[in-house]
């Protein structure tokens, strides 16, 4: 029988083997346009309609729209990680596209991006290492 070919998807626990993962995880190495694009679709689009709804239910009762800003949060902390894959250049293949959608999202996160770029690469740096830790998820 043939064995098909070994994905993230379809590892069990005990066929994790730690030489084969850079093999495994290399299609995933390169940015998609299309995946980016979906990516920021599926988090600015609820926020933008999450922001509206809190909006409209200001009118009608400010808890509701108090509890909808949880979600709007999530949303928002997202768009940050976005920015933050642009800062190290991984989110599009060009470095341009990468800043200015970073830029862009900087104005949405009130953090301003060549700014924050600029010190995050150097607070990596003086660690003295490529790893990025943020949130004490170590991230490659």
């Amino acid at each position: 029988m043939k064995r098909e070919r070994a994905t993230v998807a379809n590892l069990e626990p005990h066929d994790l083997n730690v030489q084969r993962l850079p093999g495994v995880l290399a299609r995933y190495r390169d940015p998609m346009l299309s995946r980016s694009l979906i990516e920021i679709a599926i988090t600015a689009l609820p926020l933008i309609t999450l922001w509206v709804a809190m909006w409209g239910l200001m009118h009608i009762s400010y808890w509701l729209s108090l509890i909808l800003s949880i979600p709007a949060a999530g949303f928002l902390v997202r768009l940050f990680l976005i920015q933050h894959d642009c800062s190290h250049g991984s989110f599009f293949r060009h470095r341009v596209i990468n800043d200015w959608v970073g830029r862009a999202i900087g104005v949405v996160t009130l953090t301003p991006y060549d700014y924050w770029k600029s010190t995050h690469a150097a607070t990596t740096r003086l660690r003295g290492t490529s790893i990025d830790v943020a949130w004490g998820i170590s991230i490659r």
